[in-house]
């Protein structure tokens, strides 16, 4: 995924605003799994453990509510848990239809609280290939690591966890630079790479599914900060946001949906966009939802002008990071400038902070178009 080198979203998101709710389907059973971010856990001073109950609480169509899981998490306080997500997992019971999950954290000691609504649709198919978890232990700690290779630190375990329905002729997992071939697979399967890496992380890992001539390529799923996308934006400014990204024909359709037409619509645009189509993953609305993320946290000037909506949020979320970028900031007889350079695409585009208060303005629309 392309980034700046200069990419702070990390530190921008901060809180739990990056928590998520992630479901799959299997026959009349669902699985959930809640993702909390480490960096929005609040310790009291002097105090190396803290407790946090998680409730969910899921209602359909009728507000009735259908099923609950609650627990709650010890968590201690680790500078290699920085960056990560505690998973919460639980299965439950629900026919197809249309619900909302309410997830409630509150800290025990603190008292502080965090709740966040997710409506989802259930069909009435399972999920052909659920998401590949990638979840670490240590200090009998379960965490979702940012990345695959951890440098080096030492750890009780290392498990992919995954579920799927379609009837696999085989699965190859690639581990470094060996492939494990299992042929015929069961659901779920669950591998210890400690065991199949002499007792090491690996530093790569990728998955892939073979069903007759149909081939499913994918990565772990791990914990990244485009998770808060669905939480920091509307529906209607995700809309906006498609613009940049959408044909003229895509934009007219969008742009005409009532209001609670909205979700369908996104989902509808993703589902026609996505590169690995079978798979729970889609890796362009993941690249899509980290470039708004990082062109807020880029260049957002004042509260009423954010970043995304800034020509450099613009062209940043069409285009990714720029090849090359030279700048002047004190030109003699001109404005402060800014160029972007694509060598792929061969464009070039030049921003300018006319005003003073550096809020840069695209000064060749043409090429854009």
């Amino acid at each position: 995924m392309s980034r700046f080198l200069l990419i702070l979203i990390l530190l921008i998101v901060g809180t739990l605003s990056a928590q998520e709710i992630i479901y799959e389907k299997y026959g009349s059973e669902v699985d959930f799994w809640i993702i909390v971010p480490y960096n929005g856990i609040v310790f009291k001073k002097g105090v190396e453990t803290v407790q946090y109950q998680v409730s969910v609480e899921i209602k359909n169509v009728r507000k009735k509510q259908t099923a609950k899981h609650e627990e709650t998490l010890v968590i201690i306080n680790r500078d290699w848990l920085r960056d990560s997500a505690l998973p919460v997992r639980f299965t439950t019971n629900l026919p197809a239809g249309k619900y909302t999950a309410r997830l409630k954290l509150r800290n025990v000691l603190l008292g502080n609280k965090q709740q966040y609504d997710k409506t989802f649709i259930l069909g009435e198919a399972s999920t052909e290939i659920g998401q590949a978890y990638y979840v670490v232990k240590k200090e009998n700690m379960e965490f979702m690591p940012p990345t695959v290779s951890l440098s080096g630190l030492l750890v009780e375990s290392c498990t992919l966890y995954q579920k799927f329905s379609l009837a696999a002729d085989s699965i190859h997992v690639r581990l470094n630079d060996r492939t494990i071939k299992y042929a015929a697979p069961s659901s779920p399967n669950n591998i210890s790479f400690l065991d199949m890496n002499g007792g090491q992380v690996p530093s790569s890992v990728s998955i892939s599914f073979y069903e007759a001539n149909i081939h499913y390529h994918m990565e772990p799923f791990l914990y990244n900060p485009w998770f808060s996308y669905n939480i920091r934006y509307s529906l209607k400014e995700q809309i906006q946001q498609l613009r940049y990204i959408t044909s003229q024909n895509e934009w007219q359709s969008l742009r005409a949906l009532p209001d609670n037409k909205h979700n369908d619509g996104i989902e509808l645009y993703w589902s026609m966009h996505d590169p690995s189509p079978g798979t729970l993953r889609n890796e362009a609305r993941e690249r899509f939802y980290q470039r708004v993320l990082n062109a807020d946290g880029l260049f957002t000037v004042h509260k009423k002008l954010q970043g995304w909506k800034s020509d450099r949020g613009r062209i940043y979320i069409k285009y990714g990071e720029p090849d090359d970028i030279l700048s002047e900031v004190h030109p003699i007889g001109l404005y402060p400038f800014i160029s972007w350079i694509y060598y792929q695409q061969n464009l070039e585009f030049i921003f300018a902070d006319i005003g003073g208060y550096g809020q840069y303005t695209l000064r060749n629309k043409d090429e854009e178009f």
